[in-house]
């Protein structure tokens, strides 16, 4: 179940958050992820996992993912990243000022990033006011 989580959640777990899914301990965790570890080792894997501030997470070894680049899909483009980092930057950010930022094509970034949890919107006025998520934090990784 933690080898299985890892593989699927394509962001990094706590212990606390494997040991609740796999209904183990967090010690139980740790030992499962060195025995993981040492297993893709011994292997040779292009798996690895690896931990960073408590969280570990499935990740392809470095020395394939200069290979693997032009195959991986990236999960959004560069427009709609750009969108992202506007209203994260600029947040609370209104809809409106956006779309004189970013242009028509915002109203359907926002609509996309609504549907993934990423931005949450009120209404304000004639407009939206737009905000980054617990989810947006979460994904990549800002305290």
């Amino acid at each position: 179940m933690i080898e299985a989580s890892l593989f699927i959640s394509g962001s990094s777990l706590s212990a606390a958050r494997l040991a609740k899914l796999a209904g183990c301990s967090r010690d139980e965790v740790k030992k499962i992820i060195e025995k993981l570890k040492d297993e893709y080792a011994s292997r040779q894997s292009a798996i690895t996992i690896e931990e960073s501030e408590g969280k570990w997470a499935m990740e392809v070894r470095r020395e394939f993912a200069g290979m693997l680049s032009g195959i991986a899909q990236r999960e959004f483009d560069g427009p709609i990243l750009r969108t992202l980092a506007v209203i994260a930057y600029r947040q609370p950010i209104t809809q409106s000022e956006l779309v004189k930022v970013r242009g028509k094509v915002a109203y359907q970034h926002v609509k996309e990033f609504e549907k993934r949890g990423f931005v949450e919107s009120r209404p304000y006025g004639h407009t939206k006011m737009l905000r980054t998520t617990k989810k947006f934090r979460e994904y990549f990784e800002i305290a």
